[in-house]
């Protein structure tokens, strides 16, 4: 029993190591682009990477139209749905604080209103981190 064991937490330990690395990162700059959501809106992750580490992140969304999501949106859908949205707006900017923070884009959680954000986030950071792996 205990020779059977050993190498399967050996394997397991390998597995949950390579997990955890995920590979080092490069320094420079990069960026990554989620896919148009149904509205035709998307994000943008703007990652620095310095000494291998997440430095500084920056997520920018926008809309159809290429133009960023502002302060002036959801502004034409009524007083409730603009406040709606600004608030998602801003919850949303705590997303590039946690990844910096936790240096893992699947450790940054949703925070409620701001779902749709969180989907586009992630996406985007992850094609951002992609580009920033160490072959």
């Amino acid at each position: 029993m205990k020779k059977v064991a050993v190498p399967i937490i050996l394997v397991l330990l390998a597995l949950v190591l390579a997990a955890c690395g995920g590979g080092k990162l490069k320094d420079g700059s990069y960026e990554g682009r989620s896919t148009a959501d149904s509205r035709g809106a998307y994000g943008v992750v703007k990652i620095e990477v310095k000494d291998g580490k997440i430095a500084s992140a920056e997520f920018l969304q926008y809309n159809s139209d290429g133009t960023v999501k502002d302060e002036s949106y959801g502004k034409e859908s009524g007083e409730e749905n603009y406040k709606k949205a600004q608030d998602a707006l801003e919850n949303s900017r705590q997303y590039p604080e946690k990844l910096v923070e936790t240096q893992n884009v699947d450790k940054v959680d949703a925070v409620t209103g701001a779902t749709s954000s969180w989907k586009q986030f992630q996406e985007a950071a992850k094609d951002a981190l992609a580009k920033a792996k160490e072959d």
